[in-house]
């Protein structure tokens, strides 16, 4: 599950930053159906957590902070790094199916992987995490 969650906050990230347009579900531009999304997963383990931070503190929390904290929180719980996440994030009001479609490809060869992470202001370590 918590390479799931860590590939959720990418995808999130790289797409418009770190602002849970992934979990926005607007058939015309949801995210979640887009080709470079395919096998994206974890939407239930965030959605569970929106909804126990809501019942506890309604409206307050950002769901941008939730995706951010739950990638740092499994990495750490499966023996990964642990890195200092901000919060207080902005929630997108909407999603772009075009741009997520953008996200890097697999197919892509290293310099083309190497230019679209370095667009981003991610380095080589980074795309390899």
């Amino acid at each position: 599950m918590a390479a799931l969650i860590i590939r959720l906050h990418f995808h999130d990230y790289f797409v418009q930053g770190c602002d849970a347009s992934i979990l926005l579900s607007d058939p015309a531009t949801t995210e979640r159906t887009a080709l470079s999304n395919t096998g994206v997963g974890g939407y239930e383990v965030i959605d569970a957590a929106k909804s126990a931070v809501e019942n506890i503190c309604p409206g307050i929390v950002s769901c941008a902070d939730i995706p951010a904290v739950a990638a740092r929180d499994t990495s750490v719980a499966v023996g990964g790094p642990s890195w200092s996440v901000r919060l207080g994030r902005r929630d997108s009001t909407r999603a772009n199916r075009a741009l997520a479609d953008g996200l890097p490809r697999a197919d892509l060869d290293l310099p083309s992987l190497v230019r679209d992470f370095d667009a981003k202001g991610l380095n080589e370590r980074d795309m390899v995490a």
